[in-house]
């Protein structure tokens, strides 16, 4: 029985922002900080960022909360995933890591389709590789394009790579890896594909050890306790995939519950007690075994509001665009007398501004139905109907496969809109709406809780 006293310390590695907090063991907050950084878009489609970014960010923010990481206990992480990483064997970097944006890779997700089966790979992975989303794909576009770093190199995701520098060891857990392609995802067993790998030649000793989401890694190196005053026996989880943790934030673990992120792209869950297969959505393994998660996404959710504030609202601060002006321009909206027909005139629109993870061409977002009396305030509501309705669609579909319960618990800054929640009963569904607050770092701090209070062993 592991003491249940100690703090504990969550970082939440995302897209765009590092947040960490350091709680109690009862989850209360004791001190906070955050550091941005940026990713790199280039080259007609292919997103990533040099990795040393996470580990600087994550300095950064140690040395300003530095006079409350004595008593930590545990460090627990949530991660982007895949944001697949190229190390060499002290876990240095060797090519920046690639996100789940990324499109350079569908000739080879093509390619592994090919070799293995789709049915084969949906019957073992329950997924089918696609550019950026699939780990596989990059491993073996960086083979056929940088076959001298591939040589030297081991990967692994984000939190692989985080958990190397703070331990010298390598992890992984099934939460971030199973999309990748690689990993016995209907299984949910901790061991990778052998089919898979022997078939695409990738040498197993060049992936991480598999872990859950719960399970200590390792303890922290002897100069980073002796930089930040960490206790020497603090242990570092291989903790899991953000989205996933912001199920558990909210206790979602019952078999239809639904989960939606709005952050850098919209991500949809709902839990599973068995798992699915489809070509038309992804699925997770839950950070607790014996369930699974559906995961849907679109790429660009509230990114795109970003993209229509530099295209079309510049003369705004950024301020007015997302706390006046994008709630206006949906209260005006939904107060017409005529909605049925007001919802008619809005222009269409495709929501690929960065591709879509289930398509192996290279998709792209379109307006359509314009005309002189087009506005900007229509286009914006056409973009938030194209967004909404997407994902409205998905959980139609996914309505007939199984029972869908009649709340979506909503996390991301996206969701906090004046308007969107309006917008997502109209366009994506008539479910009941619930709002929640930092729902992957209470997740992240929700494994330590488990961990330290020995609650975990019931689900091993």
């Amino acid at each position: 029985m592991i003491e249940n006293h100690g703090v504990i310390l969550a970082a939440d590695v995302g897209t765009s922002t590092l947040k960490v907090g350091v709680y109690s063991i009862d989850q209360i907050l004791i001190a906070t900080a955050s550091r941005s950084y940026q990713m790199n878009v280039h080259d007609k489609g292919m997103v990533d960022i040099d990795p040393s970014l996470w580990w600087s960010a994550f300095l950064e923010v140690c040395h300003e909360l530095k006079p409350h990481l004595k008593a930590v206990k545990v460090i627990s992480l949530s991660v982007n995933t895949p944001g697949l990483s190229t190390m060499d064997e002290d876990g240095r970097p060797l090519f920046p890591s690639i996100l789940h944006l990324d499109g350079r890779s569908r000739e080879q997700a093509l390619k592994i389709r090919r070799l293995v089966g789709e049915e084969r790979l949906l019957e073992l992975a329950c997924n089918l590789p696609v550019s950026g989303g699939s780990s596989l794909a990059s491993i073996l576009w960086i083979r056929d394009n940088h076959p001298e770093i591939y040589s030297r190199g081991r990967f692994g995701h984000t939190n692989t790579f985080m958990i190397k520098q703070l331990t010298g060891e390598w992890g992984i857990d099934p939460s971030t890896t199973s999309i990748t392609g690689l990993y016995n995802t209907a299984r949910n067993d901790l061991t990778w594909n052998d089919e898979v790998l022997n078939l695409t030649g990738l040498d197993p000793a060049k992936l991480p050890k598999l872990h859950h989401s719960f399970t200590p890694v390792g303890t922290l190196q002897k100069e980073i306790v002796e930089q930040f005053g960490f206790p020497p026996d603090c242990v570092v989880l291989c903790g899991g995939n953000d989205a996933v943790l912001a199920t558990l934030s909210t206790d979602l673990i019952k078999p239809g519950d639904i989960c939606t992120t709005n952050g850098t792209t919209d991500i949809t869950l709902v839990i599973l007690d068995k798992p699915l297969r489809s070509r038309e959505f992804n699925i997770r393994c839950h950070v607790l075994p014996g369930l699974w998660v559906t995961f849907f996404v679109l790429n660009t959710g509230s990114i795109a509001f970003d993209w229509f504030y530099r295209e079309f609202c510049r003369e705004m601060s950024v301020d007015d665009y997302y706390k006046k002006y994008i709630s206006t321009v949906l209260a005006d909206f939904f107060q017409q007398p005529d909605l049925d027909q007001a919802d008619a005139e809005l222009p269409g629109y495709t929501p690929f501004l960065q591709g879509s993870r289930y398509s192996l061409e290279r998709l792209t977002a379109s307006f359509n139905g314009l005309s002189m009396e087009t506005t900007r305030e229509k286009l914006l509501l056409g973009l938030v109907k194209g967004n909404t309705a997407y994902t409205g669609t998905h959980l139609k579909d996914l309505g007939k496969l199984i029972h869908l319960n009649e709340t979506i618990h909503l996390t991301g800054g996206g969701a906090k809109i004046s308007g969107i929640e309006a917008a997502k009963r109209r366009w994506q569904g008539d479910f009941n709406y619930e709002i929640v607050e930092q729902s992957s770092l209470i997740g992240a701090v929700k494994l330590a809780q488990g961990y330290l209070k020995d609650e975990f062993s019931q689900w091993i």
